[in-house]
């Protein structure tokens, strides 16, 4: 259902995530929905027996996962900067981050996302947020590098069109 379910925003971060996930607050204060906030991590270990783990305990599966999770939170924090609002759902999850995040914006209002990634192309589209775009069912907001969110455009009140990463 377009246009009153949660705004999920895909995050990684970047400070493109960030960016992405402050526009969708001030979006999600201004339409009075809830956002929901996935971070997708992907497992790329490759471990055989407990030698490498008693070498490199930071590579341990949980590990790695709780560093994510620390992060996931931790940039939620910083970008709501003490507002009680919006309603958050931040969420971890393993796997693809085009397949997580096209799936977890099935019922979404729209899926928000960063310029660009962690990715090994700075400055370009990254292949994530093409990914969603061509896959979601609903509308992807790609917030651009360079963009301000703060002030007239992120908070309430009167937003330009050119401070709207939809209309430039």
């Amino acid at each position: 259902m377009t246009g009153f379910g949660p705004l999920v925003v895909g995050i990684d971060g970047s400070d493109a995530s960030s960016r992405a996930l402050r526009w969708a607050l001030a979006e999600a204060r201004r339409r009075s929905v809830p956002v929901r906030v996935v971070m997708v991590w992907e497992s790329h270990a490759v471990m055989s027996g407990p030698a490498p783990l008693l070498l490199h305990p930071e590579l341990a599966p949980y590990e790695i996962r709780q560093k994510h999770r620390e992060e996931l939170m931790r940039v939620v924090r910083e970008s709501l900067a003490g507002e009680a609002e919006p309603e958050v759902q931040a969420e971890l999850v393993e796997g693809h981050a085009a397949e997580v995040l096209v799936r977890k914006a099935a019922d979404a209002a729209m899926l928000v996302l960063g310029s660009s990634g962690h990715g090994r192309f700075t400055g370009a589209l990254g292949s994530t947020a093409l990914r969603c775009a061509h896959k979601a069912r609903c509308p992807v907001v790609i917030v651009p590098a360079g963009m301000e969110i703060g002030g007239g455009t992120a908070g309430g009140g009167e937003t330009s069109v050119a401070g709207d990463p939809a209309l430039g």
